[in-house]
């Protein structure tokens, strides 16, 4: 499904998900260095950023290249789920 021509959509799309993950990352690293008061709101807000971003790129690679959508979505998770992974190393490797 995925050939060498797809490399550069595959990049992209692993950007856009580190991307899309960096309001989720601040609130957290932010709140654990107690630089900002941890809240429901703020986690909801970063969530809620987070998402809209993605939807919207998401939804801009549809309109523009939408033979191309499941190699992007490829990547786009993979980025996404490789940060979520060194968010949870990062806060399982410091004490509490």
């Amino acid at each position: 499904m995925v050939d060498s021509s797809d490399i550069g959509l595959l990049v992209a799309g692993m950007g856009i998900g580190i991307a899309g993950f960096m309001p989720l990352l601040a609130v957290v690293l932010l709140a654990r260095k107690r630089r900002i008061r941890a809240t429901v709101g703020k986690g909801m807000a970063a969530l809620a950023v987070s998402f809209a971003f993605l939807m919207a790129a998401l939804a801009l690679m549809w309109v523009v290249a939408p033979a191309d959508l499941v190699v992007f979505a490829i990547g786009f998770l993979g980025g996404f789920l490789i940060m979520w992974a060194v968010l949870a190393a990062i806060t399982m490797g410091r004490r509490l």
